[in-house]
C-alpha cells in the first residue's frame, strides 16, 4: 500500500514525469483556448489527437518494443482517457487539480505490469484501451451537453 501511495505522490508532484506538465499545458491553457470558438466536444477531440500525437513519439522508439497492436491500444487508449480528462476539467469549474490527480492516480495502475507474457500483454492493452473508449463513448452519450 505504501508503495501505491509513493508512486502517486511522485506522479502528481514530479514536472518532469508527466500529469503536472501535462494537465497544466492541456487542460489548463489549451483546453480552455479551443474551447472559446468551438463546442467542448470538438474541441476536446481536437486535444484530444493533440496529446495522443504529443506521445506518439514514446511508443515507436525502438527501446520500447511496442508492436504495432500495443501502439494502437495506447493511441486510442490516449485519445479516449483525454475525454475523461477533459470532462472532468469542465465538470469541476476548470480544475486543473482534479485533472492533475486523475491523470496521477490513472498512471500510477500500471495495467501492463500484471500480465507479462506478450499475448497477455497485448490483450490486456487492448481490454485497457477498450475500456478507456466506453468511457469516453458514455460520457459522450449520458452528459449530451459535453
Amino acid at each position: 500500500m505504501s508503495g501505491i501511495i509513493l508512486v502517486f505522490t511522485v506522479r502528481l508532484i514530479d514536472p518532469l514525469y508527466g500529469p503536472m506538465g501535462e494537465e497544466l499545458g492541456w487542460r489548463g491553457f489549451a483546453q480552455p483556448l479551443l474551447q472559446v470558438d468551438r463546442s467542448p466536444l470538438l474541441a476536446i477531440l481536437i486535444l484530444a489527437l493533440l496529446v495522443a500525437s504529443w506521445h506518439l513519439p514514446l511508443w515507436v522508439l525502438p527501446q520500447f518494443g511496442l508492436s504495432s497492436i500495443d501502439i494502437l491500444s495506447d493511441f486510442l487508449a490516449t485519445v479516449a482517457v483525454t475525454f475523461w480528462y477533459a470532462w472532468l476539467f469542465n465538470h469541476t469549474g476548470g480544475s486543473v487539480l482534479m485533472a492533475l490527480v486523475a491523470h496521477a492516480t490513472e498512471g500510477s495502475i500500471q495495467t501492463e505490469q500484471l500480465w507479462t507474457a506478450g499475448a497477455a500483454a497485448a490483450r490486456m492493452s487492448l481490454l485497457y484501451a477498450v475500456v478507456w473508449c466506453i468511457v469516453a463513448i458514455g460520457l459522450i452519450i449520458f452528459d449530451w451537453q459535453f
